[in-house]
């Protein structure tokens, strides 16, 4: 009965409105909050010297320095690299996704309270919304993700559309989330399980030699079914990352970690000892609206944890209660119509075409959303 009653009160405790702050928060993490909470569409440009663009053309990953613009402020010495995978990929005079570090040249330097924040060209995503819509539904069910804006961007002159503003997973983002920016950090990288080496992007004094994942690896290999659960919740958040694999499966995210081990990042919290799992990436969602209710999940910790009668059993428990209090279609729909009337005239300013079929766009997401809850709904009723 208790365990009932805690898992209907931690998703309640996270549909606290998200203007709702703590006591305390910094100059930057208000700043933070107000730009995303406007919501409004800004322009921003970009200018780089011969050599800085010659040096992304040659090292996409690497930093350059550039100068960024918005209105009438300037920040000089901005580190920019350009960003994506497989799908999203474009270089340097296409329309490259990116990621602007701003204190990586000149120290304390902040964008909206942010010291580094990515530039998504949404080009697997002409609705230019999931990602925002699924890191809403995310972070109301207590799971960890980034915030979205938008911008219209220009490259040394050359107009390159609209993308999508992407809060980065800098120390600001870590303590909002976790009280502390302590802990391990880790980049889940492409296609990669957590048993292979992932990059750690920060730390301050944390374990050593990945002794956390490995810990973590150990415990989702563990033979003895009846064991397995237990050591997985002592070293997971797990509340949290049962969320997560529900909400994987509700917006069908199959290049997510449960899916595909693809686009996540990972903190390990050193006040608790436990592991979080963050998603990121969400711009392919909503892919297979009639899938499975529980997919073939291909992660090892989430192999692990449903593998368990007891990880089931929450996971199906968790499911019916995120269904309930979280992913509505009706509120989802409503919201996909404000962000509408946001997104569309910027996309129509630099893109008449794209502009006119927007709202189709948007409607093939409404009517993801609406299925997927049709088709689990109805799944639901016929498990015990």
């Amino acid at each position: 009965m208790l365990r009932s009653l805690l898992l209907v009160a931690i998703p309640a405790l996270a549909l606290l409105p998200a203007n709702a702050a703590p006591p305390g928060k910094s100059k930057a993490t208000l700043a933070r909050d107000a730009f995303f909470k406007n919501g409004k569409v800004v322009t921003l440009e970009l200018a780089f010297d011969k050599k800085e663009a010659d040096s992304l053309r040659r090292e996409p990953r690497k930093y350059a320095k550039a100068t960024l613009k918005e209105g009438d402020k300037t920040f000089a010495n901005v580190g920019v690299h350009l960003k994506g995978a497989a799908g999203s990929w474009r270089n340097f005079d296409d329309k490259p996704g990116l990621t602007l570090n701003m204190d990586k040249f000149k120290d304390d330097q902040r964008f909206h309270g942010m010291d580094k924040f990515h530039l998504a060209n949404s080009v697997q995503d002409p609705s230019y919304l999931s990602e925002l819509i699924c890191g809403e539904l995310f972070r109301a069910a207590g799971v960890p993700a980034s915030r979205v804006g938008h911008a219209l961007v220009i490259i040394n002159g050359r107009k390159q559309g609209l993308y999508y503003i992407k809060e980065g997973y800098d120390r600001h983002f870590i303590r909002e989330h976790f009280k502390n920016d302590r802990g391990n950090f880790y980049d889940g990288g492409f296609l990669r399980d957590i048993d292979q080496p992932l990059q750690l992007i920060s730390t301050k004094d944390d374990v050593r030699d990945y002794k956390d994942l490995k810990a973590l690896i150990s415990a989702a290999r563990e033979p003895d079914i009846k064991k397995r659960f237990a050591a997985l919740e002592k070293l997971l958040e797990m509340d949290s990352f049962i969320s997560y694999m529900v909400l994987e499966s509700l917006t069908w995210d199959w290049d997510g970690y449960p899916f595909k081990c693809n686009n996540y990042r990972i903190y390990h919290n050193p006040a608790t000892n436990k592991i979080t799992f963050i998603p990121s990436g969400m711009d392919q969602m909503f892919g297979d609206p009639n899938g499975p209710a529980l997919p073939g999940f291909g992660g090892m910790v989430a192999q692990g944890v449903i593998s368990t009668p007891e990880g089931k059993k929450r996971y199906f428990d968790r499911m019916r209660i995120i269904m309930k209090t979280v992913f509505k279609p009706d509120d989802l729909v409503k919201r996909l119509d404000e962000l509408e009337k946001r997104v569309q005239p910027a996309l129509a300013s630099v893109d008449p075409g794209a502009g006119r079929d927007y709202k189709n766009q948007v409607n093939r997401l409404k009517e993801g959303i609406r299925q997927r809850y049709k088709n689990v709904e109805a799944e639901l009723k016929r498990i015990k």
